[in-house]
C-alpha cells in the first residue's frame, strides 16, 4: 500500500511540474517569436501564440490543475 501511495504522490508532482513549466513557457513567449516560427511552419507556435494573447481561460486552468 505504501508504494502506492508513493506512486501517487510521484505522479501528482511530476503533472504539478508539467503544469507550472507550460504555463511559465506561455506567459514568458514573445509574440515575434512565435510568428517567426508560424512564418517557418513550427507546429504547436500558433496555439501558443493563441493562448499568449488571450492567456485568461489557459491559466486559470493551469491554476486549478497546479492547486
Amino acid at each position: 500500500m505504501l508504494y502506492v501511495e508513493i506512486a501517487v504522490v510521484a505522479v501528482l508532482i511530476l503533472v504539478n511540474g508539467l503544469l507550472s513549466m507550460s504555463e511559465l513557457a506561455i506567459v514568458s513567449s514573445r509574440p515575434a517569436r512565435l510568428k517567426a516560427m508560424i512564418d517557418r511552419n513550427i507546429k504547436g507556435a500558433g496555439r501558443a501564440l493563441a493562448l499568449g494573447s488571450n492567456p485568461g481561460k489557459f491559466l486559470s486552468s493551469v491554476q486549478i490543475g497546479i492547486t
